[in-house]
């Protein structure tokens, strides 16, 4: 396992550039059996590590037992640790959002913050294959398309959080728990694993292995469809990127070379012309997306955005401006 593990990280240079690493360490098997594996590895990619935990207050004493299980995990082994702690329900609450996601955002917030104060280069995330698989299948179920299907990678750099490495994409999540067996760990158990309520919980627990009937393989062709999907992606991002600056002028699409296009370039161009004049493409779908597409194929006047943005095409250029008409 461990062999395996290092072979894999140099493989595909998971610690390109990187010296710290802070491990993101819940307590359960999945981040347990990766602090482990890190620090078998440590010496042969020399790496200094250090332990961060959020407690999330959902859980009342269960939630306290994990922080001190993880805060002492980390002390036995010499290592650096660093705890955080929120309160979920009043942040989803205020925020209107499901408890996934406010547990979500204030743990990634934590760790970006942590990652900073501990000066470290990249955290590490436990991530394995059924996480994966099951991230895959929950996209798909709400329409993604190719681009969101490539799912999680070994490696994501962003400006909120930093790098973010997944040296576990390649493991099922039966042979971290036997990792931990072996190496005689016990990790804590968390109960809302089970609990069928939860979207992601009952496409684990129901849909995955109701498909599993059909192809016993699925978590890895699952697997492999991200991990390819990842890399096709990547390339037409980076064609985009190339050749932006001909087909984007003054914040403005020029319809004549964009129509010289090959499709999938030609949405990927539309989704970087999109972010830059909005500041960011989360807001936008794939329904925006094409709209703004089929303006710019088909020579329509115009398509409505969101967020009260409107794409307009007058004499072969398309501008986004904010929609000032009257309401009603």
């Amino acid at each position: 396992m461990i062999k395996k593990f290092i072979d894999i990280c140099a493989a595909e240079q998971i610690f390109a550039g990187v010296r710290k690493i802070l491990i993101a360490v819940s307590g359960g098997a999945d981040s347990i059996a990766l602090a482990e594996l890190l620090i078998n590895a440590r010496q042969r990619f020399n790496l200094e590590l250090a332990v961060a935990h959020f407690e999330h207050g959902l859980r009342g004493q269960a939630s306290l037992d994990d922080a001190a299980f993880v805060k002492n995990f980390a002390e036995e082994r010499g290592l650096e640790f660093i705890g955080g702690n929120g309160n979920v329900p009043t942040y989803a609450s205020e925020n209107k959002l499901s408890v996934e996601t406010a547990a979500r955002t204030l743990r990634y917030e934590f760790l970006a913050k942590a990652r900073r104060d501990l000066n470290c280069d990249a955290t590490a995330l436990a991530h394995h294959a059924d996480d994966q698989a099951e991230t895959v299948l929950m996209r798909l179920l709400r329409g993604a398309t190719s681009n969101g299907l490539a799912a999680m990678k070994f490696r994501t750099r962003s400006d909120d959080y930093g790098l973010l490495i997944r040296p576990l994409l390649r493991f099922r999540k039966a042979d971290l728990e036997n990792f931990c067996r072996q190496r005689n760990l016990s990790p804590r158990t968390d109960a809302t694993n089970f609990d069928a309520d939860a979207t992601r919980n009952k496409i684990r627990l129901e849909l995955i292995p109701t498909l599993e009937t059909f192809n016993p393989a699925l978590v890895e062709t699952l697997c492999r469809l991200a991990e390819v999907t990842a890399d096709e992606s990547d390339f037409i991002a980076a064609q985009a990127d190339k050749i932006f600056p001909a087909v984007v002028k003054n914040d403005a699409i020029i319809r004549a070379e964009f129509l010289k296009l090959h499709p999938a370039l030609q949405r990927a161009v539309i989704k970087k012309f999109l972010a830059k004049v909005a500041g960011s493409a989360k807001d936008f779908g794939f329904v925006h997306f094409e709209g703004v597409r089929k303006v710019l194929i088909n020579g329509l006047t115009g398509v409505e955005l969101t967020k009260g943005l409107r794409a307009d095409l007058k004499r072969g250029i398309l501008s986004v401006t904010k929609n000032f008409l009257r309401k009603g």
